[in-house]
């Protein structure tokens, strides 16, 4: 997952890129973001009314741009079907045509990790089958994790060490 976090962030420096995401399009779920806090949700709303026509029953389906007022969203859909690569830009900050190029090129090259499936995950404590799954992670900054773990290396070490009877 890190090297794919690299790639979204590289791709998170094209003039004009807001925010870089996997979407997991028919399980309705972000799987890894870098950039804005952009929802999924017009990916998935995209790709489920593509999904019955022409171009993706032929599979030649490769990416898509939409464009709105202020922004344009670019998707391209990834060798595993269910999985799409969304990226929002600022349409006047950027150049279409080039954040488009980087994106197929990351959607070509990426090491994108897979999902689990159902039946790989590990097992739940408690083992409470009616409990609902756990949301999928999202990114966190290299800084802010760096300066968390920092302080919980200085909690740890002024306390000694209390041997258990």
């Amino acid at each position: 997952m890190r090297a794919f976090d690299q790639q979204m962030r590289e791709m998170l420096q094209t003039p004009g890129v807001r925010s870089v995401g996997l979407v997991d399009w028919r399980g309705g779920r972000t799987l890894a973001r870098v950039g804005a806090d952009d929802r999924s949700d017009d990916a998935e709303a995209i790709l489920r009314a593509v999904h019955g026509g022409p171009l993706w029953a032929v599979g030649d389906l490769e990416d898509m741009v939409v464009t709105g007022t202020d922004r344009c969203l670019l998707l391209a859909v990834l060798d595993d079907p269910d999985l799409c690569l969304q990226v929002w830009m600022a349409r006047d900050e950027g150049n279409l045509g080039y954040a488009l190029r980087r994106l197929r090129r990351l959607a070509r090259t990426a090491a994108v990790p897979r999902p689990r499936q159902g039946g790989d995950l590990p097992p739940r404590r408690g083992g409470d089958p009616d409990r609902p799954p756990a949301r999928a992670a999202v990114s966190v900054d290299r800084r802010v994790l760096e300066r968390v773990l920092t302080a919980l290396r200085t909690l740890s070490a002024d306390r000694p060490d209390v041997g258990v009877a």
